[in-house]
């Protein structure tokens, strides 16, 4: 009987033991695995932060068409979104980095907005099937105060009508 109790007790401590390295494991890969998931999250939030900074301007969607004048003649493209300091230019053939260009924007019910820019960047290496719109983002530079007047104007009645 003394035998009996004795094997009793040394199963119930292995199986108590074994129990207890299992709990530890398994907290120790959890905590693990949070702490992965919460670094790869902080970083992504570093980096949008970390481009929202860069813009000066609030970013408005539109839809205004535009002609683009540059070194390699004219091409007639769509603007989908657009800020005191630059837009993002939808445009089947993407101009180089660093390009510059004149872009006359057909602003809605304002006419025609002649503008200087230049490429600060372009999809134009990336494969069709890894993005939404062929294009390239452009930065205003070089502008007239009216022309920058006239653009601020264009942009606020446009925000404004989004609201309405």
């Amino acid at each position: 009987m003394e035998n009996t109790l004795i094997v009793n007790s040394v199963g119930i401590g292995g199986a108590v033991f074994v129990g207890i390295v299992f709990v530890c494991f398994i907290v120790v890969y959890l905590k693990k695995r949070m702490a992965h998931d919460q670094s790869n999250q902080s970083v992504s939030v570093r980096k949008k932060i970390s481009w929202e900074e860069k813009r000066r301007h609030p970013r408005v969607a539109i839809s205004w068409g535009a002609t683009v004048e540059s070194r390699r003649g004219t091409d007639d493209v769509q603007l989908k979104n657009i800020s005191l300091g630059g837009a993002f230019v939808v445009c089947p053939r993407p101009l180089g980095l660093n390009e510059k260009l004149k872009i006359a924007i057909n602003v809605p019910h304002r006419g025609c907005l002649p503008l200087n820019a230049e490429v600060v960047w372009s999809n134009a290496n990336v494969p069709d099937d890894k993005i939404v719109n062929r294009g390239m983002g452009i930065r205003f530079v070089a502008n007239i105060a009216e022309y920058r007047d006239r653009l601020k104007a264009a942009i606020s009645a446009d925000f404004e009508d989004a609201f309405h």
